[in-house]
């Protein structure tokens, strides 16, 4: 099919005169698309004024079958309006928190496009997955408005819903639902980019996946599967890889039926055989079943499907059973703070991070061992405190272990996890990679609402994405308008770096044939034995051997000492 961009200019008749309002009409595989040019001007910091196209909400799937793979999106008749954002994918939201939670559907397979106008060549494309554990989350919000980036760094950015919770993961164990349909609809989007993103003036053969916490285990697990890892060109990772133990446990491959099965009982589907037991599901309201999961802690993610994925992805990537490509991998300083804030919701508006005590310390390592490992043990436990306590201080009455398990939990769910992955890209292809660590501590978190939230996290979970997508610059994010001047010349060097790699497959090089940058822009490869990375702050420094004492008692030590107590 030949894809032409058209241009419609509609005038609108207001109050002051005749207003000149720019729609956009692409055409697609699947039929024609309206959309609607904005005007991005930032001129202190990049000096730029240019037209974004900008498409929300459009398909790339039909309305999804629960506990079945999606199906392509058909042909439709006329012009498809794509202005608005669709509803988040079923999920259980807190009603405290967000006071009408019927704002989701199960008619939720939609994406996002934002493209620079009228370009003559075609752009690097990059396609984000957002996270939330694999249970909550939407990218049909301004948290992910591509247009900064599409702006500043002169691609054609897209964004992806996909299935949750039971409805994206519930697993059976058997055909009757074999799991992973989050994955499958992330995989049908990507397909969709291949086949439809020229049309917009994007490279279908320079497609960078990129996600952060649960879309950046997602977006390993297609560096992973064989199913899907021909759908793009490049990847990056932050905070999350399909090896943190909150991607993939054995625990959790172990027990993935007995979990179906509880939920099953929780909604009344009492059958013992898994058909019907699906069946059964497949009526239940969809917010009770994503509410259900959720007050119960029932766990939904990633599993050993045999089709998406057919391994442990620890064994895969072990072994460099993965897609050999060009790649970015970082995390966070602070990165263990939402698990605080999660335990101690008080918290939430104060200056101050929680007290926490000895005991309550010792309570939350056994906690956080035993949500992973089938068995935990006194000796697991004391492995871990003696690696990171200090002893000097653990006999003083009053000692506040805030630090201490801030640090044991970035460093096991997320900094030892992308250590992990980067070692073994780095020792097992040819293909370049990058490692950040971000430390800034951003003036205002991503975690306030309306100003007030906590101003304790430091540089925590997640915290790169107002950077990374411009917060300072989407006037529908206004909370971050009045960040230091600092923090938005940090955004743009954030959007110039990440844009870079995806043109380039070197955050330091502005184009194929510019050299490596110097400076503030240098970027050194992670190699093995340099392990070099860039630290990402105001500074712009470079390191080496990053949390090494940490990752070799998580990545090596505690796996062995755990298959010598046979545990």
């Amino acid at each position: 099919m030949d894809f032409a961009r058209k241009f419609l200019v509609i005038a609108i008749l207001t109050a002051v005169g005749i207003l000149p309002v720019f729609s956009v009409l692409v055409e697609v595989e699947q039929g024609t698309l309206r959309g609607e040019t904005v005007t991005f001007v930032e001129e202190k910091h990049v000096n730029i004024s240019a037209k974004i196209d900008v498409f929300k909400g459009v398909p790339f799937a039909e309305k999804p079958i629960r506990f079945r793979p999606p199906e392509p999106k058909q042909k439709w008749e006329g012009i498809l309006d794509a202005l608005a954002f669709t509803l988040p994918c079923s999920q259980y939201l807190d009603p405290s928190y967000y006071p009408d939670p019927s704002q989701q559907s199960d008619d939720c397979l939609y994406l996002n496009v934002y493209a620079p106008s009228e370009t003559t060549n075609k752009l690097p494309v990059m396609v984000f997955i957002h996270g939330g554990a694999y249970i909550v989350g939407t990218s049909m919000s301004n948290d992910a408005s591509g247009i900064p980036m599409a702006a500043i760094g002169n691609v054609v950015v897209v964004t992806v819903n996909y299935r949750l919770g039971a409805h994206g993961f519930l697993d059976t164990g058997d055909e009757a639902s074999s799991g992973n349909y989050g994955l499958l609809d992330q995989a049908e989007a990507l397909r969709w980019v291949r086949r439809n993103i020229g049309a917009f003036g994007g490279n279908s053969s320079m497609v960078t996946l990129f996600g952060e916490s649960a879309g950046a285990g997602s977006v390993d697990f297609h560096v992973l599967s064989k199913y899907s890892r021909d759908l793009f060109d490049q990847a990056i990772l932050e905070s999350g890889t399909s090896t943190a133990p909150w991607s993939f446990a054995d625990k959790f491959e172990q027990s993935k039926v007995t979990e179906a099965f509880k939920l099953g009982r929780l909604v009344n589907c009492n059958s013992p055989n898994t058909h019907e037991l699906v069946e059964c599901l497949r009526q239940v309201d969809s917010r009770t079943l994503e509410e259900t999961v959720a007050v119960n802690e029932i766990r939904m993610g990633p599993t050993i499907d045999g089709v998406f994925l057919e391994e442990s992805p620890v064994i895969m990537t072990e072994r460099g059973d993965f897609k050999h490509c060009p790649m970015m991998i970082g995390i966070n300083k602070d990165e263990g703070t939402l698990n605080i804030l999660f335990l101690f919701p008080e918290s939430y508006t104060s200056s101050i991070p929680p007290f926490i005590s000895k005991t309550k310390f010792n309570e939350m390592v056994h906690n956080t061992l035993e949500t992973y490992n089938n068995n935990v043990t006194s000796i697991l436990e004391d492995s871990v405190k003696q690696e990171y306590v200090d002893w000097s201080k653990w006999d003083t009455e009053g000692h506040d272990y805030f630090e201490t398990i801030v640090s044991v939990s970035s460093d096991q769910l997320f900094g030892c996890p992308a250590t992990l992955a980067a070692r073994a890209h780095a020792s097992m292809t040819s293909e370049p990679l990058y490692f950040y660590y971000m430390t800034h501590a951003p003036t205002v978190s991503i975690y306030s609402i309306d100003g007030y939230g906590p101003t304790w996290m430091g540089a925590g979970h997640g915290e790169e994405l107002q950077f990374v997508f411009g917060y300072p610059f989407i006037p529908e994010k206004s909370g971050f308008s009045s960040v230091p001047e600092e923090e938005k010349e940090l955004s743009v060097k954030f959007i110039r770096y990440w844009t870079n790699f995806a043109r380039t497959g070197d955050p330091s090089r502005v184009t194929t044939s510019s050299a490596p940058g110097t400076g503030e822009w240098a970027w050194p490869v992670f190699t093995i034995p340099e392990l070099q990375y860039k630290e990402l702050s105001l500074n712009m420094s470079t390191g080496r051997g990053l949390k090494a004492d940490q990752c070799a008692y998580w990545n090596n030590f505690k796996p062995s000492l755990q298959t010598y107590l046979g545990k």
